[in-house]
């Protein structure tokens, strides 16, 4: 094993009902060089200790005192605090291995066990959970450099036209709204986002003049128009992006009743998070100055937007929009 300076600034706190076994499982850690941070022998005193000592590691017994058991302690504590938790109960039945799965824990050991399987499954999970920080970590940087670039390639295609500057991010910024508000995840929000400050990029294979007029467009020069999304689509599936931005481009003109393109699928054929981008993009077009038109109200904007409720739009999307936006100045 290796040595207590090695460990000894590992926290690991105890739970467990039986103040002998709790006692000689501090012993235990002790001896093995970790940091006894605290004890408890309910759910509710567990979730309170987490908030004062945060341990890096919980010993959970599974049947405690009380109403609220390991498991239920462990799947509060997980949620709200991310540190791992390794269960230690003499219960192998199938319904306590199945209700601990869904916790996600870092083991699962099994009364009574030896000195050196609680040192094992202790290491394993200490080294899991930093692997999993690391990961996690990287992640959220990776995600930082997509929205930048994708940021940097929005300002350019904005300066061609015909947008104002601060278009996408005004869709981005309305579709996150409406996105959170429907419960999607934050992974989904992100993806939602990122789509919106590039669901025009194919925009740059058509003339000024077609985008300038996109309102009042006819014949060869509608279809020219309409090409967009499956040009935008080509550049995007390129990019391995983790979140299916293509496809939430490539639908974003899809209509919740068929009658969209460019391949005419309609309701929950369409990415919800596709249905969403369709919506913030009319808010911010709508209330938007264009060649053909003034810019509308706020309120008149979500008249139009609601005209066009499970036609145009996913009717719960419009819903959403307009609980959110109804008399809220932009």
């Amino acid at each position: 094993m290796n040595s207590v300076n090695s460990r000894k600034s590992d926290k690991i706190m105890v739970v467990e009902d039986e103040w002998i076994v709790a006692d000689q499982l501090c012993n235990n850690l002790k001896d093995l060089g970790y940091m006894v941070c605290s004890t408890a022998s309910t759910g509710d005193e567990a979730i309170s200790n987490v908030k004062e000592d945060k341990p890096d590691l919980i010993l959970m017994d599974i049947v405690l005192k009380n109403k609220m058991d390991g498991i239920e302690a462990a799947e509060q504590i997980t949620s709200q605090f991310n540190i791992p938790v390794i269960y230690l109960t003499a219960y192998t039945n199938q319904e306590y291995i199945e209700r601990a799965k869904q916790t996600k824990p870092f083991g699962y050991l099994i009364k009574p066990f030896k000195q050196g399987e609680l040192y094992a499954n202790i290491e394993m999970a200490l080294h899991k959970h930093r692997l999993d920080k690391e990961i996690k970590e990287y992640l959220e940087r990776l995600v930082k450099c997509y929205r930048g670039t994708v940021e940097s390639v929005s300002e350019a295609i904005e300066l061609r036209g015909p947008y104002a500057a601060g278009h996408h991010r005004r869709v981005a910024e309305f579709a996150h709204a409406i996105a959170r508000k429907m419960g999607l995840s934050d992974f989904s929000i992100d993806g939602t986002c990122l789509a919106a400050f590039v669901y025009d990029i194919g925009l740059v294979s058509v003339p000024l003049s077609v985008i300038q007029d996109s309102g009042q467009l006819t014949g060869l020069k509608l279809d020219l128009y309409r090409n967009y999304p499956k040009t935008s689509y080509d550049v995007l599936e390129k990019i391995d992006f983790p979140w299916p931005v293509a496809d939430i481009v490539l639908q974003h003109c899809e209509c919740y009743d068929g009658s969209g393109f460019p391949k005419g699928i309609k309701k929950d054929d369409i990415l919800i998070e596709a249905r969403i981008l369709a919506v913030a993009h009319a808010l911010e077009d709508l209330t938007s100055h264009k060649s053909f038109r003034n810019a509308l109200p706020l309120n008149h904007a979500l008249d139009e937007i609601k005209r066009y409720r499970e036609s145009k739009y996913d009717p719960n999307v419009v819903d959403i929009c307009l609980r959110l936006f109804r008399d809220v100045s932009i």
